[in-house]
């Protein structure tokens, strides 16, 4: 037991065995566990290191089983000097960053920032934000003295992970189709504001027409990534909050484990792409995703020496040291309290179709039939004191835009939306929109407030337990009865805007001149709630 130097844990099934198949050799299963240690081993020998393979109990996740699992491993293996957090999770691609499925991220400490973040862990502040707080620790420093040499070798091009992914389905051929490359056709990253269509997991039935156009790669090779991954206890299945929590953290990816370990277990985070972290998630990347992770762990260990891994301090050692034990465990009681949480408000089964009560129209659609505005255009706009002023405020303003038809005041208000605007949307600030058009699907004011409901829900899924009340009463006729939401009562703690106020919400209202009109009670209302409106072409 004591010759293993090299702790591995991964979430589920599949992550194991992609990594058993990477090790070099198989060891036979421990002859004595610790009594207190539960977990279920594979043991064996990969580039030279003596490591040792756990996973979480099926069925199970989140960042408390993770540290559960860990400890449990230190119990029986006392000579581990680092571990390893190797599996799958969900891709924030950008223009940064062109990420792609099959990819790895691995964390790299930034800034202030370990290379983990817990973004779920923090309180609650005045106007219903939200903010984070504690950090977490960074890998020990063999893994990122390792980690910048084998970046290095990357920006040369001389990766050993295709290798390794042949040797993989080569020596375990049955495993071809589930961990193989799924193909690039299968690859499609949807507009955020595109929801997925239909209860089935493929993607089928979606519109082909929404998926980003983005530069084919000259060979399917997964690309490394490092940078800031985003852990916490509830799964990411929405594209608004992803590129929400992406533009405030800079996260590459999502996942559901790694901040349980960071404190009590040394440890580099590596994680392979499986899905986007959006609606049209599913599983059949995983498998792939997994090898890849694998694969990068492997290559790691091969520029790190088995001689130099034995000069480290075991990790028993380091983290029985009183002061850290203190912080260990304050650390560990604030990950509890905020799982407590997070468990509470965890979106429910009826919640979920409460939100998707109010998709009532393809409000993406029409944002998306107006042109992209072109550089160097709306300056009349942009650059009006009006326009930076109302920018600027923190007050529920109504910024009014007007101007003969044809001026592009629609294509303004999609540049607003995808881009001013948006640049401007922090944690506790929401932004949303709506088309009126002269058809019989954008042009009631219903239907455009259950859009607003529906981006508002999506980027803020804890306002939806306020809405629950009125669906139950309801049911999926709640869409005609919207307004009910938005006006004041003599009840405040039905309304969620009365219950957590967001410090700001955006709206963004276009249309054609000759279309169905937002009704002076609907504006009022939103008047009331303090909420800042941008609106062109229409008459209240």
């Amino acid at each position: 037991m004591d010759d293993y130097t090299v702790g591995c844990v991964c979430a589920l099934p599949l992550e194991m065995a992609a990594a058993r198949a990477m090790l070099d050799e198989l060891h036979p299963n421990p002859p004595l566990q610790d009594p207190a240690d539960h977990n279920c081993y594979t043991l064996g020998q990969m580039q030279g290191h003596n490591v040792v393979i756990a996973c979480l109990p099926a069925g199970v996740f989140g960042t408390t089983s993770a540290a559960t699992v860990a400890k449990d491993m230190l119990r029986t293996f006392r000579n581990i000097r680092f571990g390893l957090m190797v599996g799958v999770g969900g891709g924030v691609p950008s223009e940064e960053d062109d990420i792609r499925l099959g990819d790895v991220i691995v964390s790299k400490p930034s800034g202030t920032s370990g290379g983990v973040i817990q973004y779920d862990l923090g309180k609650a502040v005045q106007g219903g934000g939200f903010e984070r707080v504690g950090t977490l620790n960074a890998p020990p420093q063999v893994l990122l003295t390792a980690l910048g040499s084998l970046e290095a070798r990357h920006m040369c091009g001389d990766s050993q992970i295709p290798q390794f992914l042949s040797d993989f389905v080569r020596r375990y051929p049955k495993m071809r189709s589930s961990f193989g490359h799924q193909g690039a056709g299968y690859d499609s990253l949807f507009s955020a504001e595109y929801d997925h269509v239909g209860s089935e997991p493929t993607c089928e039935h979606c519109d082909d027409r929404q998926t980003v156009q983005r530069v084919s790669r000259d060979d399917a090779d997964p690309v490394v990534h490092y940078g800031i991954i985003g852990s916490g206890n509830s799964v990411i299945k929405d594209a608004r909050t992803r590129d929400r929590l992406r533009r405030e953290y800079k996260v590459l990816c999502f996942e559901m484990e790694a901040a349980g370990l960071m404190q009590e277990f040394p440890c580099l985070v590596i994680r392979g792409v499986c899905d986007y972290a959006d609606s049209h998630k599913n599983k059949k990347w995983q498998g792939y995703a997994a090898a890849t992770a694998a694969a990068f762990a492997k290559e790691l260990l091969s520029v790190i020496s088995p001689a130099n891994v034995l000069k480290q301090e075991p990790v028993p050692a380091v983290v029985s040291d009183p002061v850290l034990h203190d912080l260990v465990a304050a650390t560990t009681e604030a990950i509890a309290t905020q799982t407590h949480s997070q468990n509470i408000r965890h979106q429910s089964a009826e919640e979920a179709k409460c939100h998707q009560s109010f998709k009532t129209s393809q409000y993406e659609k029409f944002k998306n039939i107006n042109p992209d505005r072109v550089e160097g255009t709306c300056k009349w706009v942009l650059e009006h004191p009006h326009f930076q002023q109302w920018l600027e405020s923190s007050r529920d303003d109504l910024l009014w835009i007007s101007a003969d038809p044809g001026c592009g005041k629609s294509v303004l208000a999609r540049s607003l939306v995808e881009k001013e605007l948006s640049a401007k949307a922090a944690h506790n600030r929401t932004v949303c929109y709506f088309f009126f058009k002269d058809n019989e699907e954008q042009n009631r004011v219903a239907i455009a407030l259950c859009a607003l409901l529906h981006q508002l829900f999506g980027s803020q899924p804890q306002l939806l337990r306020h809405a629950m009340d009125a669906y139950y009463k309801n049911g999926d006729n709640l869409q005609n009865e919207v307004a009910e939401l938005w006006l004041p009562s003599p009840n405040p703690s039905s309304h969620f805007h009365k219950v957590e106020k967001l410090d700001q919400m955006l709206l963004c209202f276009g249309g054609d001149e000759r279309s169905d009109r937002v009704s002076d009670s609907a504006v009022v209302s939103m008047q009331v709630l303090e909420l800042r409106m941008c609106t062109s072409a229409l008459d209240v």
